[in-house]
């Protein structure tokens, strides 16, 4: 060997003698039964290829191998790999008692490793879909089960469905296969005589594992509201500055999204003290009324005089209890009444709460921390616009405590944060911080402030790593790129050849790989790709090996990221009509088409069905949120020593690099990291810019939603001068613009597109009005078209869509189809009637043309339903009652009445005709008649025990059949026996 050779060989054995020969074997904490975990192996110090084996054994004995690969490591792969290991849920059957354990088992020729691992059951998700959120005791409800497997595939298991009364006793089970990961289960009829209130639905896999999901129904009596009332304060909390001058804002709209232009308010106030039970003390001299003009009145509340009625004083006295608000709102004609509430206005002396968002309590000695403190008022809204101070201390290693330079950030309005950076010595052993609110309006001793505690990354060898994120948290998109700056501190820092990055999404590995370190810089930039199976949140992990005088050390970080909710592996759904407005029973044709094999599940559900239950979600926006809670992580990132940290991301880890991952004990992870982001909280945000209270009234009036009119010729009729005309119209741009980035219109969710066409006449009768229709799933190979006929409702449709594949499964934005036309009649019909009790039925005749026209209305006679006045006959001998035209001017509504007598109990469609001198209809309504009296229920159980196992056998038991003696005529007695078995 020549010189140059023996010189090369003794540089490169100094180099590897340098970097001492370490592993890094990374894996999930928990091990889910049947999904696929990747475990990544990681070594340094090697300069020859070696493999290693990877195995998922049994505990305690290590007898059977559950799972195993093979990986290689070698210069090629930087000697860095990952083998995919999967435990069979058929693995683990047959014992007497469930597997919780088992070990996780690394083993080559340099090093062995082993770990015991938890296992869980649960494996995958399912998310329960039920037509409508109530439902009145004659109805059924429709319910289908969307079933994915752990890598968000059609999981294809048999499926247990359970429906449970609000007492918590098992009505029903049924079980179904599943062939396409949409699981549909026929319709569950409501047994007769039923629990009133919140049901419970169920589902589960048949066997195998333990996921569940769940969602919520409720029964009860009710008809579908005509318009809707919403309730807006000018805050969501009544301090100082409001407790004598509360602004009150009443709105109301048909659901065909035209405002009510005249009607009459009613608001009624109350003090409660818990928001838990019914109680309230109501104000009675408090009451006011008002006018609604083009669908907005106005009223303010003085607190201080209304509150002597119930002989308190101050604020003092109402601190922490709630002031009530009940609104009625009753057309002008008479017609139509609506009423809303709102539970409770929150009485505060301090009306902030703060909290830390995406901010881990560990800091690095000698690297920036960042700090986000998020504000709530008292109801858990964001607040924009206030002002927040940071101030901190730190304690070095000589236990002295230093005062750092105090800070000052305001909220920002789309999520309430404000951002500090707090610069920090690298002596720092604990931080501790206070942030407190700096709101003028406030008394200083009202303000909102909470203390915290950072405490500092504990290393052997002073060694630290610090993740920056170069974007400031904002929400990642798929196709974007995550750049971060990774910046390490050591005195070993020449030492450092590696970066190794780990990403997990969904408690699972998805992504690894390693990065060279640039010899000559003190940070370095990373660029990662965001993939589909990151969303909807992943954590990203850095770490390297240092090697100090005497042994090596794991040093790492970890930030949680926020990825932007998108359909799953690129499959998106599309949902377009091509006009704003439909006619009732209007002929509509809808076109699907995808990239991908799919099946796709519809549904449309009458808006107006959220005014029944006002706190009802559309059940499809839990989708996302379910994925979250699969995240086996914890915090916003980082840790108090490099175990932590990956303890914190949701992994565990094999290594001989000076960490201890002993750490087995979980406790609930209550961390805050999502920020909520709403238009009401923008254009608070927005009004907040604004001391002036007029000023802040003319950017709510301009954020108001108006479809008829642009912000232009909105603005053209404010009077109160040039500057509330420039702050409605900017405020009314940023909702506009909100809106049509919500908006159904050409919504582009991705490539599977639906797509509606007009034409057709409009009908002559108007008799099927569904709260949901249209629940049907369909296989769209690449395209696929349905044909339908709208429902003959004046409302606006909420068309919903999920698209399910091989690839995953997509959420579409939610299509709002509006049905309306000029003129029509709408007639009130209560939910039920009592026989022999004379009714008036009440209904409005509406003129939206902008002339006036002459109408009348008729009622044709139904037989047990008897009507006053002599009826008209026809030239085909059929009879109504008499028609005397009327008119009516244009935009503008007319009450009509009818007086009638039920006599049958049952079920009666009544006929209404409008006539008028622009077309004719009949609408056709539904009577329920019920028996009058009092229902009375009387109950009588044993217990039948066959074998005697409880004392004596008891195999029978007759209930005598006796009818009451006060039984109401041709009414029926329902007898209902319900069985449990113990």
């Amino acid at each position: 060997m020549g010189l140059w050779g023996i010189l090369c060989f003794l540089i490169f054995v100094g180099k590897s003698w340098g970097q001492e020969q370490t592993y890094v074997i990374s894996a999930p904490k928990v091990f889910r039964v049947g999904a696929s975990e990747n475990i990544v192996i990681q070594v340094y110090g090697y300069t020859e290829e070696f493999d290693a084996t990877i195995s998922i054994k049994s505990y305690p004995d290590k007898k059977f191998t559950y799972s195993s690969g093979h990986v290689i490591l070698s210069t090629v792969n930087k000697f860095q790999n990952s083998a995919l290991l999967t435990i069979q849920p058929k693995q683990l059957s047959g014992g007497q008692d469930p597997v919780s354990h088992v070990y996780l088992d690394v083993v080559s020729k340099h090093f062995s490793k082993s770990k015991k691992m938890p296992i869980t059951y649960d494996n995958g998700f399912l998310f329960i879909h039920t037509d409508k959120p109530v439902y009145t005791p004659h109805q059924s409800v429709k319910v289908r089960v969307y079933s994915l497997n752990d890598d968000l595939k059609p999981a294809k298991r048999e499926t247990v469905l359970t429906f449970i009364d609000p007492e918590g006793s098992e009505v029903d089970m049924v079980e179904e296969n599943d062939y396409t990961g949409i699981v549909s289960f026929p319709d569950f009829k409501i047994p007769s005589n039923p629990k009133y209130g919140v049901w419970t639905v169920r589902a589960k896999y048949k066997e195998d594992f333990s996921t569940t999901g769940t969602a919520y129904f409720e029964i009860k009596e009710y008809v579908l509201p005509h318009f809707s009332i919403s309730i807006e304060t000018e805050n969501n909390f009544i301090g100082y500055k409001d407790f004598n001058n509360f602004e009150i804002t009443i709105k109301a709209r048909y659901f065909y999204n035209k405002v009510v232009n005249e009607a009459d308010v009613y608001i009624s106030f109350g003090i409660r003290k818990d928001l838990k039970d019914n109680q309230k003390e109501m104000m009675q001299k408090a009451m006011q009324s008002t006018v609604l003009i083009n669908g907005i009145a106005r009223v303010t509340f003085d607190s201080e005089t209304a509150i002597k009625e119930l002989s308190y004083g101050s604020l003092e006295d109402l601190n922490n209890k709630y002031l009530y608000i009940g609104v009625t709102v009753i057309e002008s004609t008479g017609g139509f009444s609506e009423e809303a509430e709102i539970p409770g206005i929150k009485y505060v002396l301090s009306p902030y709460k703060l909290n830390l968002v995406a901010t881990p309590l560990f800091v690095k000695p000698g690297i920036p921390f960042s700090v986000k403190v998020q504000v709530k008022d008292s109801l858990d809204h964001l607040v924009g616009g206030v002002p927040v101070t940071l101030s901190a201390q730190m304690l070095d290693v000589n236990q002295e405590t230093t005062d750092l330079e105090s800070k000052q950030s305001v909220t920002r309005s789309s999520d309430g944060v404000a951002s500090f950076v707090v610069n920090l010595p690298s002596e720092v052993v604990v931080l501790e911080f206070k942030v407190r609110t700096k709101d003028p309006d406030l008394p200083e001793e009202n303000q909102a402030s909470e203390d915290y505690r950072a405490i500092a990354y504990s290393s052997l060898s002073q060694s630290y790593l610090y993740i920056d994120w170069t974007e400031n948290y904002k929400p990642l998109l798929v196709g974007e790129h995550l750049n971060i700056v990774v910046t390490p501190r050591s005195p070993y820092i020449d030492k450092i050849t590696h970066y190794n990055y780990l990403i997990l999404s969904k408690g699972k590995i998805i992504h690894f790989g390693t990065r060279d370190k640039l010899s000559d810089s003190d940070y370095q930039s990373i660029n990662i790709p965001v993939t589909q199976n990151m969303v909807p949140s992943a954590r990203l992990l850095v770490y390297y090996i240092v090697t100090g005088e005497q042994t090596a050390e794991l040093v790492s970080d970890s930030v949680w990221l926020n990825i932007e909710e998108k359909c799953g592996n690129q499959l998106q759904v599309h949902l377009s009509p091509s006009t704003d407005t439909y006619s009732p029973g209007q002929h509509v044709s809808l076109n699907m088409a995808t990239e991908l094999d799919s099946w796709v599940a519809l549904m449309a559900v009458d808006s107006a069905i959220y005014g029944v239950q006002r706190t009802a979600k559309n059940p499809l926006e839990r989708v996302f949120q379910t994925l979250e809670k699969s995240d086996l992580g914890c915090g916003a990132g980082g840790g108090r020593n490099n175990a932590d940290v990956f303890h914190l991301a949701g992994l565990t880890f094999l290594t001989n690099a000076n960490a201890d991952n002993s750490q087995e004990n979980d406790e609930p992870c209550k961390e805050i990291l999502r920020p909520k982001r709403m238009l009401k909280k923008k254009i608070d945000g927005e009004a907040a810019k604004y001391k002036h209270k007029m000023l802040k009234k003319c950017c709510y009036d301009g954020a108001y939603r108006n479809d008829d009119e642009n912000c232009e010729q909105r603005a053209t009729r404010i009077k109160i001068g040039p500057r509330c005309v420039k702050v409605f119209k900017d405020c009314c741009a940023i909702a506009s613009q909100f809106r049509a980035e919500e908006s159904h219109i050409d919504i582009q969710l991705g490539r599977l597109h639906i797509k509606t066409l007009s034409p057709v006449t409009k009908p002559e009768i108007r008799t099927y009005f569904p709260e949901s229709w249209l629940w049907e799933v369909h296989h769209v190979p690449k395209r696929n078209q349905l044909q339908f006929v709208l429902p003959d409702s004046l409302t606006t449709w909420e068309i919903q869509g999920v698209g399910i594949s091989n690839s995953g499964i997509c959420v579409a934005d939610t299509l709002k189809a509006k049905v309306f036309k000029n003129v029509f009649l709408e007639m009130n019909i209560p939910y039920s009637v009592v026989r022999g009790e004379q009714i008036q039925l009440s209904g409005t005749v509406y003129n939206y043309r902008t002339s006036g026209i002459l109408f009348c209305v008729k009622m044709s006679p139904v037989e047990g339903i008897c009507s006053s006045g002599r009826p008209d006959i026809d030239p085909q001998g059929k009879s109504s009652s008499k028609c005397l035209p009327q008119r009516i001017e244009g935009s503008s509504s007319h009450l009509v009445t009818f007086s009638v007598l039920p006599l049958e109990i049952g079920l009666h469609n009544i006929s209404f005709s409008l006539e008028t001198s622009v077309g004719n209809e009949i609408l056709i309504k539904t009577l329920r008649v019920v028996p009058e009296g009092v229902k009375r229920e009387s109950y009588a159980g044993t217990t039948l025990d066959p074998k005697g196992i409880y004392g004596i056998i008891r195999r029978r038991k007759e209930f005598p059949y006796r009818l009451p003696l006060d039984l109401v005529p041709k009414t029926k007695v329902k007898r209902i026996v319900s069985v449990k078995v113990a």
